[in-house]
């Protein structure tokens, strides 16, 4: 192997090693700065490669839903052949599921009539069994139908056939019932107008049922028949959503935090009064008899006056969800918002609320906010803990650099070992006496022993060699 060679590969070897012998620890300094590029690169890459977002394989409709969000969310993204799962940035894992979770996605798979179609049955199967699959068809049809609605987190839907009964004459016949339950998202009620359209919707799409069939019911189970919240607290939410947005547009999204309570009557009050406003005398007759009866005579007067007038009857009622008492509190980020600024705030708000001075209360508080520094913090410390193996690495390979470069002189010849020894025997001797050791000694050594005096010791050796040679 050695034979196959270039002869000039040892020199250039000895040169190169030559070069680098004066340059050690700049030599090594660059090594340890290219080997951090070198873990620099690899961890970029370990975060930059793809993970399965999900376990397990999505229907292709659940996948849509969620590349649907994530395009929304500017997030980068890959699927498979089958579009069954979806790949991420394996460093945006975690972050990705969990703002998946927090906006309730992916829905949970409900077949819908297109699938029931794909899916061919045994042609044997009873009519009750197909009869069942076309339902769940149309159940699937009408939650994918609900779920587009604004608003609307999640929806079921459940729909009971008629139930014929060939010996009955047709008093005990029932017919096609259908249940919905709504899940809105936070802060979203549904109205009367939309419960209604919800019952004719879901009333079309099954032969034989009628809207008045169709329950719908909130997350709570209350049932509404013409709203899913009491009108109290629908204009409640209304309100304060109108107040924050509107503080969100002026001072920033972040900034303040509004939350409105609304009290109401809680009971039934009905009060009437009947107003009487007369006008005068309208008509009036008088009369007088006079005569003999019985031996006596008599004498009758008599008047009547007719006075005209009007009558009011008015009745008040107040329901109980009617609103007794208005309370609205603001907090403001004393960071971001002045003091000035904040006993404009009150004044702005009580007049969007259409608050009342003397029931109402409107309250504006200025406190500093949880920055996200924190949260940097946070984030910051995660990733120095996530590169503490690549720096405990870096660290150590710049240390055997630093030793590398720091490194002594290669170990001396045993001839420069003999001469140091020797100099340091007659460090204290006399000069003849060195002068006499030292001319025996072959003449490498001796040199080297002298070029380790004094320069005015060495003279003194040098003339007493010279001169005992002279005499010699």
């Amino acid at each position: 192997m050695l034979a196959l060679l270039p002869p000039a590969l040892p020199r250039v070897l000895r040169d190169a090693l030559r070069w680098i012998g004066p340059r050690k620890l700049l030599v090594g300094t660059s090594a340890g700065l290219l080997l951090l590029g070198l873990l620099i690169l690899a961890g970029g890459s370990k975060l930059s490669t793809q993970a399965a977002l999900f376990g397990a394989p999505l229907h292709p409709s659940q996948a849509m839903e969620v590349e649907r969000a994530l395009l929304l969310w500017n997030e980068t993204f890959t699927t498979d052949a089958a579009h069954a799962q979806i790949f991420v940035t394996a460093s945006r894992r975690r972050d990705i599921l969990l703002r998946l979770t927090l906006a309730g996605l992916p829905h949970e798979y409900v077949p819908t009539t297109a699938d029931v179609l794909a899916d061919q049955p045994n042609a044997f199967a009873p009519p009750a069994v197909m009869d069942d699959r076309r339902r769940a068809g149309i159940e699937g049809d009408l939650v994918a139908g609900l779920r587009r609605m604004d608003g609307v987190s999640d929806a079921t839907v459940v729909i009971a056939p008629a139930v014929e009964d060939p010996l009955s004459a047709g008093e005990d016949q029932s017919s096609a019932s259908a249940s919905v339950q709504m899940l809105m998202q936070p802060g979203i009620f549904l109205n009367h107008d939309q419960v209604v359209g919800i019952k004719r919707f879901v009333a079309a799409s099954f032969p034989g049922l009628t809207p008045d069939r169709v329950v719908v019911v909130d997350s709570a189970a209350a049932e509404g028949n013409g709203a899913l919240v009491a009108p109290a607290r629908r204009e409640a939410v209304e309100l304060q959503s109108s107040i924050q947005s509107a503080l969100d547009a002026v001072f920033g999204a972040g900034s303040t935090v509004v939350r409105v309570s609304m009290r109401a009557a809680g009971e039934e009050r009905t009060s009437q009064r009947t107003l009487v406003t007369p006008h005068g005398v309208l008509e009036a007759e008088h009369g007088s008899e006079t005569g003999t009866e019985s031996g006596k005579n008599f004498s009758k007067e008599h008047t009547q006056t007719r006075y005209a007038y009007d009558t009011v009857v008015e009745t008040r009622s107040a329901h109980a969800d009617a609103l007794e008492r208005l309370s609205v509190a603001v907090l403001v980020d004393s960071k971001k918002i002045s003091s000035a600024q904040t006993a404009q705030v009150a004044d702005v708000v009580r007049a969007a609320a259409g608050a009342d001075l003397a029931s109402d209360q409107v309250v504006v508080a200025a406190l500093p906010f949880a920055s996200s520094e924190a949260a940097a913090a946070t984030n910051a410390r995660f990733s120095l803990r996530s590169w503490a193996p690549a720096g405990a690495i870096v660290a150590a390979i710049i240390a055997c650099l630093s030793a590398l470069s720091g490194r002594r002189a290669p170990r001396p010849s045993p001839e420069e070992r003999a001469a140091t020894e020797l100099q340091a025997e007659l460090q204290h001797e006399m000069p003849q006496t060195a002068a006499y050791v030292l001319g025996g000694l072959p003449r490498n050594l001796r040199e080297r022993v002298l070029a380790a005096y004094a320069p005015a010791q060495r003279e003194q050796i040098l003339g007493w060699m010279d001169g005992r040679v002279g005499k010699s």
